[in-house]
């Protein structure tokens, strides 16, 4: 039905993928995988997690809004880096994307 991938990047538990088949989508599922990644970033020690995102996509930043992530005005290098990489990808031509935290 769906599935969490979690990466370290510059050190910290980064969210790379969320992903819930369509089918599936409005039943809480998502947001349980969510709180599994999150609940084993804590086990792993790490103090916040990650998130590289689309701005004006409902499922995307404002989902994670409301599970308590936020915008990150400075992501450090390594996150930069991911968007630089991002960019060259061309993510950044389907729509504004930005960074989000969440503090563990």
């Amino acid at each position: 039905m769906g599935f969490a991938r979690v990466d370290e990047v510059g050190g910290r538990a980064h969210l790379e993928q969320l992903s819930v088949q369509p089918a599936s989508a409005g039943r809480g599922i998502g947001r349980s995988l969510l709180e599994a990644a999150i609940d084993r970033a804590r086990s792993l020690g790490h103090r916040s997690m990650t998130l590289c995102t689309f701005v004006d996509v409902p499922f995307n930043a404002p989902f994670y809004a409301s599970c308590g992530f936020e915008e990150c005005a400075e992501p450090g290098r390594a996150l930069a880096a991911l968007r630089t990489r991002e960019a060259q990808l061309g993510l950044d031509d389907l729509g504004r994307r930005v960074v989000m935290r969440l503090r563990l």
